[in-house]
């Protein structure tokens, strides 16, 4: 009886040792049975050594044609919580939904998330021997071109671009990727309620501006090929709110993330008239949303992956009416969940 029993232990460890590894283990081959899951993967370069964990949500059914969208955190590094936000989305518009989460420990709050680590945090517009150059290749930016290309190699994928997004913290690493980084595979960005922005002004240091990183009029011609959608919410207009930098360079872009977008924009499309570029940039205003990155996400996801606008306030159509505890098209409640989940990007 015991040597029977030794036995059925044998086999049953045979068997184990045959199965599949964990979802968790780097570059294992992935269950795609499992709609969510997770994997790390290492995203850095000899120089800085990066291991990334990516939070994954998959439609009903991959195919090698499958479109990316990946959504960026926030300064919590809540990579998981913005995959369950926009995880719904995979299945609605057949597409993969993928959310690094950039480690704070190589890539800290501020200098080296939302700027993309570009260049030193010593970083002042009264100093312009400081915010020296990083090399690009040690930037977040291109950590998360390499994410692209391990997911695309994990899940057998021939995409050759990707959609991004991002709100709040996420928002502000967008649109300075799409500036700072034109040769980025991006077909589409959204950056969503940024608290601040980098103006197309070459005195001001990186996060206000573009002082020693390197890009010139030629560069930013580039960027602004790319299509960058400025998505702002119509109730992101608090100017004492607890997260908002108040700082004085950052006052002077407005008094509130509503204000401060609008004015990104304007002054960016003056830019690209100057300079003789192409100009794809463009705002779309959510009505009835403030700070909040599930208020955000439906219209973020519906002018992403179906191009579907949002219609005036005081729209006659009927198709959808944008007001509170309103349904879209789909039925879908687009209550806009005023004081719950506000994106911590933190006043940087």
């Amino acid at each position: 009886m015991k040597m029977s029993a030794l036995f059925l232990v044998g086999i049953f460890s045979f068997l184990a040792g045959c199965a599949p590894v964990s979802l968790e283990t780097p570059f294992a081959s992935l269950n795609t049975s499992d709609r969510y899951g997770s994997i790390e993967v290492e995203a850095g370069s000899a120089d800085k050594p990066v291991t990334m964990r990516v939070f994954y949500a998959q439609p009903r059914q991959m195919r090698p044609d499958t479109p990316v969208v990946f959504v960026m955190h926030g300064g919590r590094r809540d990579a998981n919580i913005y995959r369950d936000i926009w995880g719904r989305y995979a299945t609605q518009y057949d597409v993969l939904i993928v959310s690094p989460e950039v480690p704070e420990k190589e890539f800290p709050t501020g200098w080296g998330y939302q700027t993309g680590n570009w260049v030193t945090r010593d970083s002042s517009s009264l100093d312009a021997s400081k915010g020296q150059r990083i090399p690009p290749q040690q930037s977040s930016f291109a950590a998360v071109e390499r994410v692209f290309d391990q997911i695309r190699q994990e899940f057998g994928l021939e995409a050759e671009r990707y959609d991004i997004y991002g709100h709040g913290g996420g928002a502000q690493f967008v649109h300075r990727m799409v500036m700072l980084w034109p040769d980025a595979r991006i077909r589409t960005a959204i950056a969503a309620n940024a608290g601040n922005y980098t103006f197309p002004d070459y005195s001001l240091p990186l996060r206000y501006g573009l002082k020693n990183t390197g890009i010139d009029d030629e560069s930013l011609k580039r960027s602004y090929a790319h299509r960058l959608v400025i998505m702002l919410g119509t109730d992101d207009n608090d100017p004492h709110h607890r997260i908002l930098n108040r700082t004085a360079v950052a006052m002077a872009q407005g008094p509130h993330r509503l204000a401060r977008g609008k004015s990104f924009y304007a002054v960016s499309k003056a830019k690209a008239e100057e300079i003789g570029a192409e100009f794809n940039w463009e705002v779309e205003t959510v009505y009835g949303v403030g700070h909040n990155a599930r208020g955000m996400a439906p219209s973020g996801a519906r002018l992403l992956l179906s191009g579907a606008r949002e219609t005036s306030l005081f729209s006659n159509s009927g198709a959808r009416r944008d007001a509170a505890g309103a349904e879209d098209e789909s039925g879908e409640s687009k209550t806009p969940f005023r004081g719950a989940d506000d994106d911590e990007d933190y006043p940087f």
